[in-house]
């Protein structure tokens, strides 16, 4: 049986290793650890950015985020995956609810539905917007009265997103009443549950054998992270990671509850789902909380599965990006890939009688992950055994040695010269070609209501 449809998945800020990559990732991810014994998972999966507006053009353009123009808007030269799909004669259609995902910012191109949860309103606003507006964010006052918020936040059941289940509710709904049943579809579902504030709800914690948490003490821990991590202890950080977990759980139980869903109409056989995130999450690692636009790998790798008719288990272990998606997903469904894709497909690592590809034809493609951070003033560069940092204003160069310091702690570049040289005339490569497609973006007026959502999620504007 042939791919019919295909459902990308993302998750915003879901880590590989608390996902995937250690002992107990099945106590919080049961779903996503059996489809990766089950399907096909890519254990060296990264990202080309550290936030969301980094990392979301290459996941859904096959470009690098500082191709025609940069990335506060997606000019309509890039390729877009919905768009590829949409001329192929499929239907297309996004639900999510990040508000740096926006038809503002052109998001919403090549989908026929396109939903991005904007038209929900959030009574907490009033609280949060008097207090930002009013007070010296330094001050005693000003925290005390965020800490408020975040407990009016969970108290009174609101959120800064839309949580997963009900953008899965959206897309069932979407397939009972507009969906004819014979068309194929490219559907995007993004899910924020993972993301800042972390306000899992008890059961999750509970289903992991975790302590649940006071709303205050939730209230405090979030506020905490956002305004004072320097202060968090380790028992804080703890109880972060518990929250972080609970989160992870309930997007799992929802991805479940999705496929059952699939299962039921009798289309999951003939339907490919992919799952990754955008970005990762750090908790400490390197002195930071969140992510901000650091280049590091608790950041950068992310956990990527694929199920699909005709694939068995694989476990690939070389390294691939994001910006591999697009291919690698219309390499599934038969269409040819668009010329400008900076990607390739990766379907030669794994086996399916679907492509028919032999699992060991070589890949091709650069083997360098290229990483964006600061719109460009950070770089990054990584293989399987190497990560190079560039700060292009001021020329700083740093060189990792994965395999012997996976926690990336000790500068070697001194000692490494001709790796240096390699990394950084790759990304010199990337630079060029970006400068090559330079264009001029309209400006993008963000709507009050975008603001908030945004500064909502810990993003100070």
């Amino acid at each position: 049986m042939g791919v019919r449809n295909v459902i990308l998945i993302t998750v915003d800020s879901l880590r590989y290793d608390r996902t995937l990559g250690m002992p107990d990732s099945a106590t919080r991810a049961p779903t996503l650890n059996r489809l990766a014994e089950e399907f096909v998972s890519f254990d060296q999966a990264v990202a080309n950015g550290p936030n969301t507006p980094s990392s979301f053009p290459t996941i859904l353009t096959g470009t690098h985020p500082l191709m025609y123009g940069g990335y506060r808007y997606l000019d309509e030269q890039r390729p877009f995956l919905s768009e590829t799909f949409r001329d192929a004669g499929w239907t297309t259609v996004g639900y999510h609810s990040n508000p740096h995902l926006g038809p503002e910012k052109n998001y919403n191109h090549g989908f026929d539905t396109f939903n991005d949860g904007g038209e929900d309103d959030d009574d907490a606003w009033t609280l949060k917007n008097f207090v930002d507006e009013r007070l010296d964010p330094d001050g005693l006052l000003y925290k005390l009265l965020r800490r408020g918020y975040h407990m009016f936040q969970m108290t009174a059941d609101t959120s800064a997103y839309v949580r997963a289940p009900e953008i899965t509710d959206r897309a069932t709904r979407w397939l009972d009443e507009e969906w004819d049943g014979d068309q194929p579809f490219f559907m995007w579902l993004h899910y924020m549950d993972v993301h800042y504030p972390f306000t899992p709800p008890d059961e999750h914690l509970e289903k992991q054998g975790l302590e649940t948490l006071s709303t205050r003490r939730k209230a405090n821990l979030n506020g905490m992270m956002q305004e004072n991590p320097e202060e968090l202890t380790d028992d804080d950080v703890a109880d972060l990671l518990s929250l972080y977990d609970g989160e992870i759980r309930l997007v799992d139980e929802t991805i479940e509850r999705l496929l059952d869903d699939l299962e039921t109409r009798g289309i999951l056989d003939d339907t490919a789902i992919v799952v990754t995130a955008d970005h990762g999450e750090a908790f400490g690692e390197h002195d930071r909380f969140g992510h901000h636009p650091y280049l590091y790998d608790e950041l950068l790798r992310v956990p990527l599965i694929i199920r699909a008719p005709g694939l068995t288990n694989e476990r690939v272990d070389e390294q691939v990006s994001l910006i591999d998606l697009g291919p690698t997903m219309f390499d599934l469904v038969d269409i040819e890939t668009p010329e400008r894709m900076q990607g390739v497909s990766r379907a030669p690592c794994i086996s399916s009688t679907t492509m028919g590809t032999d699992l060991d034809a070589p890949v091709g493609g650069e083997e360098m992950a290229l990483c964006t951070g600061r719109g460009g003033k950070t770089l990054a560069s990584r293989t399987d055994r190497w990560k190079c940092f560039w700060r292009t204003a001021d020329g700083v160069i740093e060189l990792y040695d994965l395999m012997n310091d996976p926690d990336e702690l000790e500068d070697v570049s001194d000692h490494h010269p001709a790796v240096v040289d390699e990394h950084k005339t790759q990304m010199q490569t990337y630079l060029d070609e970006a400068d090559a497609t330079d264009i001029t973006l309209p400006e993008v007026d963000e709507s009050e209501a975008v603001k908030q959502r945004l500064e909502d999620l810990g993003y100070k504007q």
